[in-house]
């Protein structure tokens, strides 16, 4: 493709886009606050929220074989004897009955933003797509600015915030991921986390989960009824059977005071013995923090001049500096840079060469020191558009040493390969890297799980956009140094089955905790109705 040519596409795609989403606000109905504040009052019905405008749950379904399932990603498939699309309790329990007579596996999936192979089933196996199992339960007060909601499993993020937002008082959740097109059935099961260091990984906010098991009994699973399975059935990896519902604690909404800074990376990370400590006050001075290298980010093939993009947030009792409209605005604003931005890192994975010229001008684009209040919501989640940009992601989690040092080394490594492979006009990494921070956490299969529970854990991960040549190896050479040199664990939900060794080192790492697992798994599901491949390795069958 010529660059004339690209430039052609990218303003017909815009022009789509833009007729899209005026035909779409026309047409589309939303639910009032007032219905909804109205139907909380009736804690016995479930509130049905509809999905959301931005929902892209089949972006990548289309395709000859009705049965065919692909990723967001594209990148893991499937071709199931049978797809569920269930919106009862009562379905589900049918499909686990109908499974069981007919001896067939099942294996789940929702916005299939995931990019491991937690959703691919063998193809005389059923899949279960959870998207329209979405019922939100009016919230409920314990004690103090304690609160806790029940949700089925296909419930977006956007709906939950939205529905919390409108309750009296105003709710939200106190972390979560960046993304609000995904469900938590995804987020809570695979052991997803956010930014806030002090919460820990969204799991721990979790108090109770449903699941309907191969003997197709709904069982209750709380840390008060058994600590012990409760901890092993939040992070289930979908291996005890089809989750109806999680109970979250939420509180009353609070603002975040956001700022966004580009300081040099020497800044950080010129040496573990100086970045490392700086790092650490930063981390525990903040709510979150969240810290971006865009490759190539300054002129010449070299690191020397590069620069961070670090997000940092503060609890606040400022009042908001943006307001609704001018939220709605930047989100559009951000969803048609996005798609422009698709555009250029499809060309980008078509012509490597160019990698170096257009890393330095998005960066240079998006580069703005900027500062503000908003509602926990809108600054968790401050990116709209995000999947508009197809990528692969392969994220490891480690503890931080005593001063961060180790910290700095993972991150130097990665930018060492970079300009080594750019040297050789290689460029596997072309989006970003980037690191959040978060506490221990005591669910067993939890990647940030460890028996400190002041430890704190590095989430460290890098991405390139689809189809870019030699990301799987290279993200491979970087996921096996982090284990070897910090004892790295996989997020479960990112790409980590191509690492070289990992099903052994895992086994070897975390063999106990795994074994606890299967124990309690073997309980709910003796027969492995609900296993795949992947995690038969894992489990040792």
């Amino acid at each position: 493709m010529t660059f004339n040519t690209f430039i052609r596409r990218l303003k017909k795609d815009i022009i789509d886009l833009t007729s899209h989403s005026k035909e779409g606000k026309k047409s589309r109905e939303r639910v009032s606050v007032d219905s909804q504040v109205e139907g909380l009052q009736v804690a016995a019905h479930p509130i049905v929220i509809p999905s959301s405008d931005n929902d892209n749950s089949n972006r990548n379904m289309a395709a000859p074989n009705p049965n065919a399932w692909s990723n967001w990603a594209g990148n893991q498939t499937c071709v199931p004897a049978q797809i569920f699309h269930p919106t009862t309790l009562t379905e589900l329990f049918a499909i686990v009955q109908q499974a069981t007579e007919a001896k067939k596996k099942i294996r789940c999936a929702a916005t299939g933003h995931t990019w491991s192979s937690s959703s691919v089933i063998q193809s005389d196996g059923y899949l279960v797509i959870v998207n329209d199992m979405k019922k939100i339960y009016a919230p409920v007060h314990v004690e103090g600015d304690v609160w806790t909601v029940e949700m089925e499993t296909g419930v977006l993020v956007k709906d939950l915030d939205d529905l919390l937002r409108a309750h009296d008082p105003p709710l939200a959740l106190p972390s979560n991921v960046v993304l609000d097109s995904v469900r938590y059935g995804g987020i809570l099961s695979l052991g997803c986390h956010g930014a806030a260091t002090e919460t820990r990984t969204l799991p721990d906010l979790v108090s109770e989960v449903k699941i309907i098991d191969a003997h197709g009994v709904l069982n209750t699973f709380s840390r008060e009824k058994d600590p012990k399975e409760f901890a092993a059935a939040v992070i289930n990896l979908g291996l005890f059977g089809i989750i109806y519902s999680y109970t979250m604690n939420v509180e009353p909404m609070f603002n975040l005071h956001m700022t966004d800074t580009f300081p040099p990376l020497s800044d950080y990370f010129e040496s573990p013995q100086v970045g490392g400590p700086k790092i650490k006050a930063m981390v525990l001075g903040n709510q979150s923090t969240e810290i971006f290298y865009w490759p190539f980010n300054t002129s010449g093939l070299g690191a020397s001049n590069d620069h961070l993009w670090v997000k940092q947030w503060q609890r606040s009792t400022l009042p908001v500096t943006v307001s609704p409209d001018q939220e709605k605005f930047l989100q559009v604003t951000q969803n048609l840079e996005t798609t422009f931005g698709d555009k250029l890192y499809e060309f980008m994975a078509q012509n490597p060469s160019c990698t170096p010229f257009l890393d330095c001008l998005i960066f240079t684009v998006m580069k703005s020191d900027s500062e503000k209040v908003l509602q926990a919501p809108d600054a968790i989640h401050y990116q709209a558009g995000i999947d508009n940009i197809p990528c692969l992601d392969m994220e490891m989690a480690f503890k931080a040493d005593d001063n961060f040092e180790n910290v700095v080394l993972a991150w130097n490594y990665v930018i060492d390969q970079i300009y080594k492979e750019a040297g050789q006009n290689n460029y596997s990494l072309n989006l970003t890297m980037e690191m959040r921070f978060v506490k221990a956490s005591d669910m067993t299969l939890s990647s940030a799980y460890d028996e400190d529970k002041d430890a704190i854990f590095c989430m460290i991960e890098i991405l390139s956009v689809i189809n870019t040549k030699g990301y799987e190896d290279f993200s491979a050479r970087v996921g096996k140094y982090w284990m070897d040199k910090f004892q790295a664990k996989p997020h479960w939900a990112k790409m980590w089955e191509h690492v070289p060794g990992i099903v052994p080192y895992l086994r070897q790492q975390t063999g106990g905790r795994l074994d606890e697992f299967e124990a309690i798994r073997r309980k709910y599901d003796p027969e492995g109705m609900f296993m795949n491949k992947t995690f038969a390795a894992l489990l040792g069958h």
